[in-house]
This record gives structure tokens, C-alpha cells and sequence, in this order.
């Protein structure tokens, strides 16, 4: 499917099959982990979230957009992958700053930390295509607003040939958007009217398995703030997804051995473990 997909409303083209993990040239479906029960808010989620302003370093003008208030957060027990829970709020969804003058969107710690030759490229494949629409005035961000504002950063990303790090981060973040989206809603709806949600899911979940497999190789640590332990935490949690076990075992061998890997993480990889022998016996038994 076109992972991209929404995006022509801003005035961009279909892009197709997306691929993060191939190489800048030269112009010329798996069944899904369990739905966990989230425990009930006790906080409004628009008593979390707050209005700030920033210069876009494009356009320069003005940019709002809406931040989360990070000192009135409660921390609940992440998901397996290290997707962040808190109390009353999916604080994922206001990880992206978008300029709706001029089209530029990065990740909140990107947005501003940009240089004059990836402005240029901004400039010409993003300023000059985009279409504004009317902002929309509202209290929180839907998880649909967010994913677009993903989105949107993504291609911006591509479009500045940003490293693959920052480019799977996206990803993996829209991901457990759609995730968190449709562990909101009974199954038979998900399986009747949300598959194109369930098809993103998946789809921008390989994207960040591979791009981040690809990153480790390439790229030195931090990887959009995660070090090398983390994302090999990570990894191995999406191996176990996508039913790689000898790839998630092989990962988790390492992690037990590695240096720097805390105790709370290595209890984790030995409750791992011994998921992965159960699942590597079973594929056997299969054969």
C-alpha cells in the first residue's frame, strides 16, 4: 500500500512504495501482538497539552503547535517495544512540529537544528509543492492529525536526506500511533473497517525494523537520543513480531552479554528468551 497515503492534500504526489532503507540515487501482513488493557485516565489528556510557539528556520514565520506538559506526566509500564505509556495521554502524538506556512516538519528536537544546504532541498521539494490548509482549532491532536503530521516529517526527512536513524524513529513512532489507535477499538471493527490503519501499522513497523537493522551497521550511537543496547532491545522485540526468531535470539545473546545493559533490561531479554526457544521448537516441530 501507499504508506504515504493523505499526504495529496498538501499538494504532494503519490510516492508510491516506500522504501527508507534505499540509498539516495542520482536524479534522472503479520497477525498483531494482543491488545493490552490500558488502565482508565484519571487526568484529561487536554489538561496535559499546551501551546507553544517556534520560528520555523525555513519560512520564518510563526509556528504553533501543541506540547506536552512533561512534568505533570505520570510513567505507566511501556509496551515490549519501549513504546511510552503514561497516564491520560499518548504523549507520542505531539512528537512533530509542522509550519503550516511552508510545509517543513521534523521531529520536535529536529525542528530548528537544521543547515543551509538541507534548507535548500526543503525548500525545493517540500516550500515549493506544498499546499496550506486551514488549521484546524482544537484542543488535542486525533490520532489521524498526528499520523499526517508524521508524515509529513518523514518526507521532509527523505526530502533533506536526513540520516536513516531519524527516518526509522518516524516510522517506528507511526507505528505505535496506528497501534495505539486501534487498541482503542473492539476487534470486529478493526477487522471490518480499519484496514488500511492495520496496513500502516505493519507496514511502517518493517520499515523501521529494517531501517533500524540497517542503521546499526552504519551509523554511530545515539540514534535519535537511544543507545545501541536500546535499539537492539527494540529490534528484537520487532524480530519477535515478524516471526525472525533466530534474529531475535541472536539479539537478545548479545544484549546478555553486552556492557551498559541494565539489570530491568536483561530480566527482560531472559523472559525473552525463553519466548523465543518456545517459538523456535514450535517452528521445528512444524517442519
Amino acid at each position: 500500500m501507499n504508506l504515504l497515503a493523505g499526504l495529496e492534500k498538501f499538494g504532494f504526489d503519490s510516492m508510491g512504495d516506500l522504501d527508507i532503507t534505499k540509498e539516495d540515487k542520482p536524479a534522472a501482513k503479520k497477525k498483531a501482538k494482543e491488545t493490552k488493557e490500558k488502565p482508565k485516565p484519571t487526568v484529561k489528556e487536554e489538561d496535559l497539552v499546551i501551546d507553544k510557539k517556534v520560528e520555523c528556520p525555513i519560512c520564518n514565520q510563526t509556528v504553533s503547535y501543541k506540547s506536552v506538559l512533561t512534568t505533570r506526566l505520570k510513567r505507566l509500564e511501556p509496551d515490549d517495544d519501549l513504546r511510552p505509556n503514561f497516564e491520560g495521554i499518548d504523549d507520542t502524538k505531539y512528537g512533530v512540529i509542522v509550519c503550516h506556512h511552508c510545509g517543513y516538519a521534523a521531529l520536535n528536537q529536529f525542528f530548528e537544528s537544521i543547515t543551509p544546504g538541507r534548507k535548500k532541498m526543503v525548500r525545493a521539494e517540500i516550500c515549493d509543492k506544498f499546499k496550506s490548509i486551514p488549521v484546524p482549532e482544537v484542543k488535542i491532536y486525533d490520532y489521524d492529525t498526528a499520523v499526517s503530521r508524521y508524515k509529513l516529517a518523514l518526507l521532509t526527512a527523505m526530502a533533506k536526506k536526513a540520516k536513516l536513524s531519524e527516518k526509522s524513529y518516524i516510522c517506528l513512532k507511526m507505528a505505535w500511533l496506528r497501534r495505539a489507535q486501534l487498541e482503542l477499538l473492539p476487534d470486529e471493527i478493526v477487522e471490518v473497517e480499519k484496514k488500511e490503519e492495520v496496513e500502516e501499522r505493519e507496514g511502517f513497523y518493517r520499515q523501521a525494523y529494517d531501517g533500524f537493522t540497517k542503521v546499526l551497521s552504519e551509523e554511530m550511537p545515539p540514534y535519535c537520543g537511544m543507545d545501541a543496547n536500546t535499539v537492539e532491545f527494540i529490534l528484537a522485540n520487532m524480530a519477535m513480531h515478524f516471526g525472525e526468531y533466530e534474529r531475535a535470539a541472536k539479539l537478545v545473546a548479545n544484549l546478555l552479554t553486552a556492557n551498559g545493559v541494565s539489570k530491568r533490561m536483561k530480566d527482560k531479554c531472559l523472559d525473552m528468551k525463553e519466548d523465543i526457544l518456545v517459538k523456535l521448537r514450535e517452528q521445528k516441530g512444524n517442519k
